[in-house]
C-alpha cells in the first residue's frame, strides 16, 4: 500500500517520532500538513522534503486554534486522509516533586489536544465518510511505574480514550493508538535510568507506517519490551506492585 495522493495532518511533526515519521511518509508519496508550537523547525523540516508540503503552526492545548486548523486544512486540501497526533511534553519526576504548573500544562498538551483534535477531526471524516485518526499513548500508559506521574496518567488516558473511539466511531473511520517504548529523543534524553531497549525515531516511524496500513488497532514496539510492560500491568496488584516498587 502507498500513501501517495494522501494527505496526513502530523500533528507534533518538528522533532522526534513526528519529525522521522514525516520524513518516512513523505518518502512514500504523502502530501503533509506539518504542526507543532515551532514554526522554525516545521520549516526547516519542510525545505529538507522538497517544500511541497503545508507548515501550519499550532498550540494544540488552545481549542480554538486547533478549531481553525482544521478549517485552514479543509479549505487547502480536498480531502484529509489520516490524522496523527504525535504531540507530548515530558519531564521525568515522581510525586514528592511538585509542580502544579508544568502539571498543568502537561495535562493540557497530552491529553486535552489530543481531545481538542479528535472532536475537529471526527466530523470531517465522518463528512467524507472515510479517515484514520491515530493518537500516540506510550508503554508508560499501560501500568502505573515509578517515577512516570503525571506523564503516565496522560498516555493512561489516551489509551482508554482511543479504545472508547474504537469501539463508538463507524466502520469507515479507523482509529489506532501508538504506544512506543523507549526511543531515542528530546524528551527520553532528559531520563537519568536505565531504558532498555532503546530504539531510533526512524525505526519507530518504520514500525508505525506499517501499523497504518494493518487493521490491527494498536501499534506498539519495540515489541519484546512492550509484551513484557503488558504483562506486568496484567498481574494481580500485590504482584506488579512488589515488582514496580523494586524499581524505584
Amino acid at each position: 500500500m502507498s500513501f501517495s495522493g494522501e494527505h496526513i495532518w502530523i500533528i507534533g511533526a518538528s522533532s522526534g517520532i513526528g519529525e522521522a515519521l514525516a520524513r518516512e511518509l513523505a518518502g512514500q508519496g504523502a502530501t503533509l500538513i506539518l504542526s507543532s508550537r515551532r514554526q522554525q523547525e516545521l520549516d526547516d523540516l519542510n525545505d529538507s522534503l522538497g517544500g511541497a508540503h503545508h507548515v501550519l503552526p499550532l498550540d494544540v492545548s488552545d481549542a480554538d486554534a486547533v478549531k481553525d486548523a482544521i478549517k485552514h486544512i479543509t479549505d487547502t486540501v480536498s480531502q484529509l486522509d489520516r490524522v496523527i497526533f504525535m504531540a507530548a511534553i515530558y519531564r521525568p519526576r515522581g510525586m514528592d516533586e511538585y509542580d502544579t504548573d508544568f502539571a498543568k500544562q502537561l495535562v493540557e498538551v497530552n491529553l486535552s489536544g489530543a481531545l481538542y483534535a479528535t472532536y475537529v477531526t471526527l466530523p470531517v471524516f465522518e463528512k467524507q465518510q472515510h479517515g484514520q485518526l491515530v493518537l500516540c499513548g506510550s508503554v508508560a500508559g499501560y501500568t502505573g511505574l515509578p517515577g512516570g506521574q503525571p506523564y503516565s496518567a496522560t498516555k493512561a488516558a489516551i489509551i482508554n480514550f482511543a479504545e472508547s473511539l474504537y469501539v463508538e466511531t463507524p466502520e469507515h473511520i479507523d482509529i489506532k493508538v501508538i504506544n512506543p517504548g523507549f526511543v531515542r529523543t528530546r524528551i527520553t534524553d532528559k531520563n537519568d535510568f536505565p531504558m532498555p531497549m532503546r530504539i531510533e525515531p526512524e525505526q519507530a516511524a518504520k514500525a508505525i507506517v506499517k501499523g497504518l496500513q494493518k487493521r490491527a488497532f494498536e501499534i506498539h514496539f519495540p515489541r519484546g519490551f512492550t509484551y513484557l510492560v503488558k504483562f506486568l500491568g496484567s498481574l494481580p496488584y500485590w504482584a506488579s506492585f512488589f515488582l514496580t516498587k523494586k524499581m524505584k
